[in-house]
């Protein structure tokens, strides 16, 4: 076949249909799973966010990992990878940013063993991390929510546990950050055949016919 000079590529009449935009937002203790339409997905974002649940502002943009550990099965002889000779030994699966809101729930969410007193008038808060983690420290989820060319894309991180990566900046100029990082537990023995995350893909002008293999009801 003759080569008209056309370089190959991977890109498709859906690439441009199909872009994420911008760093997204992360929301904690975020109620999705009774939503089952765009509307009703887009109208509880904008609930969360007004009720607080959003971590604020963030620098550098926000990375997702959903990371897999893998095994072998040792056999004599098995010099090369064969189909069937693996096995996961771990999830891993955290986010990580910078946050910029020097607020009591953004230094929560970093330290979330703190604990919160107040003084005997309005003005002052003080807060004390313990050394200890509870079950209560963890919350149900730390949900990450970005824009996309289609609608949402939602990445849930379950029974979160917040922590800093590093040193709290405040830079000679310019604004502090906070290093933030959230990795998700499983609760459940149930869970334990998943990764302790979920994807959601939120359509705005309805789900595309596509062939999926779909399990599970998704």
């Amino acid at each position: 076949m003759e080569n008209n000079g056309r370089i190959l590529a991977g890109v498709t009449s859906d690439t441009f249909k199909s872009l994420q935009l911008g760093s997204g937002a992360i929301i904690k203790d975020f109620d999705y799973t009774a939503l089952t339409s765009y509307d009703e997905f887009h109208e509880a974002l904008l609930d969360a966010i007004k009720n607080g649940q959003s971590f604020g502002g963030t620098e550098g943009g926000i990375n997702i990992e959903i990371t897999p550990t893998y095994g072998r099965y040792p056999v004599d002889g098995a010099t090369a990878r064969f189909k069937g000779d693996s096995f996961i030994t771990d999830w891993l699966c955290q986010m990580s940013t910078n946050l910029k809101e020097f607020t009591p729930k953004a230094l929560q969410a970093a330290f979330p063993t703190s604990e919160f007193r107040e003084t005997a008038g309005d003005d002052i808060l003080s807060q004390r991390i313990r050394a200890a983690i509870s079950l209560s420290d963890y919350d149900k989820n730390h949900t990450w929510i970005s824009t996309t060319k289609f609608g949402y894309m939602m990445v849930s991180f379950f029974n979160a546990l917040g922590q800093t990566t590093g040193a709290i900046s405040a830079p000679s100029e310019g604004a502090g950050g906070i290093p933030f990082q959230s990795i998700a537990h499983v609760e459940d023995f149930d869970d334990i055949d998943f990764a302790p995350c979920e994807i959601w893909y939120i359509y705005k002008d309805g789900r595309p016919t596509r062939s999926l293999k779909v399990g599970g009801g998704a």
